[in-house]
């Protein structure tokens, strides 16, 4: 090889060793390390301008050195090019090189594919300092740096790495030539996780043979897989979006249960979020049948038949006042009516009528001694404000109660905008709810209140 041509060599060699090492990046150690910013290397630059001045002036000094120098700098074009490249950069900056300490970034890079997170590349950290390093902190990525545009594009983990590296863990102390793995998937799944809430469902309560609709509200539900009850799957379930999934109950025991609902990101947990009920709305239980069940007040048995065919509300001319203008709380209603209006002269009226009324466990009424006594019967309340109250709760259920007449019923709530005179009543004929003269005679059917 001619002088020239080992020149031309020689400025090669140092162009491929300073091409590389101008793209070192730094994390700290030192006999101990940490995580940070990396920070370029000055000196591995200014290394490569030199060779480049002297490669170009060995080969100008003979005009056959032309083409080299060509190629001298298409070496270099690639080597700037290299060094801007994202992946070389992130393995070196992986690089723990100084004996000193140093601090590196911990890369977060999202594997996606069709728009959705796979998962995410592992970071390692090689010791090529050629000292001993001791690793002294480590601040891992956070929420925002893994899912920047939220998670709800993540998919499930793949397969796990059948041989990964040790992990990295502060006071970890890391041989030269060692390597260490910071788990960056697992970290930003686990922050995934820790984003899904579950914290609310509607109805919470249910028939124990299932079936029921039901919509579940929480945070990070977008890709929900499944929903559970006490590990039971529910039925057609559907995201709604990040904050909302509706599902179909299935059967299950009576008694209160754990709600769980699964996502690519994680799972999360409503605890005691819902009540199976032991009996459903048409079944006979506590002297009569079974109502309603949408849960506190609405928790209702009716009697088997009307209690009164045509009876009145009672004490015309008489306001009760806020003591009976209850739209949900029949049984509170009933008891003040009787309290203002005693035996209202010696005419019966409605509320007197479920006071009075009494049925045993076996459909004795009055009640025979040595069976089960039902004596805590009201009339319910309701109007047409407020579409759930009690009597509504009867209408909608009237096919499955039973024994209902196309005709009006009397509510034990009285009516605010006259007092005096009027109060509620519902039609269950077409179902409208109506003020009504508290001297009229409409239908009464008692019902009580009970705990499934």
């Amino acid at each position: 090889m001619t002088p020239h041509h080992r020149g031309l060599a020689g400025a090669l060699t140092v162009l491929t060793f300073v091409s590389f090492t101008a793209s070192a990046q730094e994390i700290t150690t030192g006999p101990e390390a940490s995580v940070s910013i990396p920070v370029d290397n000055p000196w591995a630059l200014g290394l490569l301008l030199l060779a480049f001045t002297v490669c170009a002036y060995v080969v100008l000094q003979r005009r056959t050195h032309r083409v080299a120098l060509a190629v001298l700098l298409s070496l270099g074009l690639v080597a700037g090019m290299l060094w801007q490249s994202p992946d070389l950069r992130a393995q070196v900056v992986l690089m723990f090189t100084n004996p000193a300490g140093e601090t590196l970034p911990i890369a977060v890079h999202p594997v996606t594919s069709n728009g959705d997170i796979e998962g995410f590349e592992p970071a390692d950290f090689v010791n090529n300092s050629g000292n001993t390093l001791r690793i002294t902190g480590i601040e891992l990525p956070t929420f925002a740096r893994c899912f920047p545009d939220g998670a709800d594009n993540l998919l499930p983990p793949g397969q796990p790495d059948p041989d990964p590296p040790a992990s990295c863990g502060v006071g970890q102390t890391l041989s030269n030539g060692a390597t260490c793995r910071v788990d960056v998937d697992s970290i930003c799944r686990d922050l995934a996780a820790a984003n899904v809430t579950l914290t609310a469902i509607s109805p919470n309560s249910g028939p124990a043979a299932g079936g029921a609709g039901v919509t579940l509200t929480g945070t990070g539900l977008a890709g929900a897989t499944a929903v559970s009850f006490d590990g039971v799957a529910a039925t057609s379930v559907n995201v709604v979006n990040s904050t909302t999934v509706t599902a179909v109950t299935p059967a299950h025991a009576a008694g209160t249960v754990d709600v769980v609902i699964d996502t690519p990101a994680g799972g999360a947990t409503l605890t005691n979020g819902y009540t199976y009920l032991a009996t459903a709305v048409g079944q006979s239980s506590g002297g009569g049948t079974i109502a309603c069940l949408n849960g506190a007040l609405n928790n209702l048995i009716a009697a088997t038949a009307d209690n009164s065919m045509a009876i009145e509300w009672g004490g015309s001319g008489t306001a009760i006042g806020s003591g009976a203008q209850s739209v949900t709380d029949g049984a509170a209603n009933t008891a003040s009516i009787v309290a203002g209006l005693g035996n209202n002269g010696g005419t019966p009226y409605a509320a007197q009528l479920c006071t009075d009324f009494e049925v045993d466990s076996q459909g004795n009424t009055p009640c025979q001694a040595g069976n089960t006594c039902y004596n805590d019967w009201f009339l319910p309340a309701g109007n047409n404000v407020t579409v759930t109250g009690q009597l509504n709760c009867l209408f909608a259920n009237r096919a499955a109660i039973g024994g209902f007449a196309a005709g009006f019923y009397w509510s034990s709530t009285e009516f605010s905008g006259d007092p005096v005179l009027s109060a509620w009543m519902q039609d269950f004929n077409g179902g409208g709810q109506f003020a009504g003269s508290k001297s009229f005679a409409h239908r009464v059917r008692c019902v009580r209140g009970f705990t499934p």
